[in-house]
């Protein structure tokens, strides 16, 4: 049975060194070098690490070198804390990208050093059960923000995250309740750890460089263009219905100021986060039944079924919030927005008209110093008017 075991685990390790290999170029060639940054960087490190890792637990089997075995499995746990530092840098977090590089000195130290098969059993549980929690502490994080959790990229990893820390958990409370008694408890944990590290490798994988390809701009126009459109769908729906019962609704466009310099000092990523986390405080302070969508990075436009007075104090609500927006210290500059409302009972319910005037009002509170909101007027007309007589 332990022969058994022993072939299936060293299969399985040749398989982990292919799909961490693949992993490593596609993450560094794909990833790092089209979007260079914190969180692309910590993914290959990750990535890395499990492929060296991999291969030196290979090489142990092949050559019978335990200790080369044991250090390079204790190594491979820091591959899960780096990912999760990675993607807590995506999103505009704190990384703690130490406990990706301690986790995996001392667990190969511990790993390398302990006596005995029972007691390297022990150890080999606990280990396996720290990287288990880096798992799970990436599903927290993901859950708590909408618009993480609205993003398909990260799902399969999210179901795998949940079962390697499940995984994690049973095995260390299995290993309480049943002590280890030979080699074959720790064959059978490694072939179920080598399984599932290969499928958890596999979903990171296209998490990370998805998510890369998607930041950087490859693939992004398409996805912002159809939440866009379906935004549109919505928001004419909404205002042909609003028109025929004359209730008061508005148009209001939000742009952060300074953006071009945000985004060149910054990088693509801090400004990225800033444009989700401006996104998720309009959908905190507008009402529910708002619409919101973004036509651009650094822009949200919203749909307001309020009458005047309520939107003006929705304005000023929103435009302080934006100053509060902390990105860890990632931004150069305090960030600020401006604002153009574009109110139906003055324009009508055409929702290209409202977008439109909204979008030029806000570009006129920019231009005035910014962190402020500016009401679709006689002055905005007169920009429009003056653009088109001046091509």
């Amino acid at each position: 049975m332990t022969d058994l075991l022993a072939d299936s685990g060293l299969n399985l390790g040749v398989a982990q060194a292919v799909i961490t290999t693949l992993a490593t170029m596609l993450t560094i060639g794909v990833a790092f070098l089209v979007k260079p940054g914190l969180p692309t960087l910590y993914w290959s490190l990750a990535f890395t690490l499990a492929m060296l890792a991999t291969y030196g637990v290979v090489a142990g089997d092949v050559t019978g070198l335990e200790t080369l075995r044991r250090a390079s499995l204790g190594a491979l746990m820091g591959a899960p804390a780096l990912l999760w530092s990675g993607f807590r840098a995506s999103w505009g977090l704190r990384p703690h990208a130490w406990a990706g590089g301690a986790l995996a000195a001392g667990a190969a130290l511990i790993l390398a050093t302990v006596d005995g098969p029972v007691w390297f059993t022990v150890a080999y549980r606990t280990v396996f059960f720290a990287a288990s929690v880096f798992a799970g502490l990436f599903v927290l994080d993901w859950a708590r923000a909408a618009s993480r959790r609205a993003d398909r990229l990260l799902l399969p990893m999210v179901v795998m995250s949940i079962a390697f820390a499940v995984t994690g958990t049973a095995t260390l409370v299995a290993g309480v309740a049943f002590p280890p008694s030979g080699g074959d408890d720790f064959e059978l944990l490694r072939v179920i750890s080598s399984v599932g590290m290969l499928a958890y490798v596999a979903c990171a994988l296209i998490a990370v460089v998805g998510c890369a390809a998607r930041d950087s701009g490859l693939g992004r126009s398409a996805t912002n263009s159809t939440a866009w459109q379906q935004f549109e769908r919505t928001a004419w729906d909404r205002l042909m219905r609003a028109e025929k019962a004359g209730d008061p609704w508005s148009v209001v466009y939000l742009r952060l100021d300074d953006a071009a310099d945000i985004r060149q000092t910054a990088g693509a990523s801090a400004f990225a986060n800033l444009s989700e986390r401006l996104e998720e405080e309009v959908r905190q302070v507008f009402p529910a039944e708002a619409d919101v969508g973004a036509p651009t990075a650094g822009a949200v436009v919203v749909l307001v079924p309020r009458p005047d007075a309520v939107v003006r104090e929705l304005l000023r609500t929103i435009l302080e919030r934006v100053t509060r927006i902390d990105v860890h210290g990632a931004l150069p500059i305090r960030p600020t927005a401006s604002a153009g409302w574009a109110p139906a009972s003055v324009l009508g319910y055409d929702l290209d008209a409202l977008v439109y005037t909204g979008r030029e009002a806000a570009a006129l509170a920019s231009e005035k110093g910014g962190d402020r909101w500016e009401r679709v007027g006689a002055t905005v007309v007169e920009r429009l008017i003056s653009r088109s007589e001046h091509p």
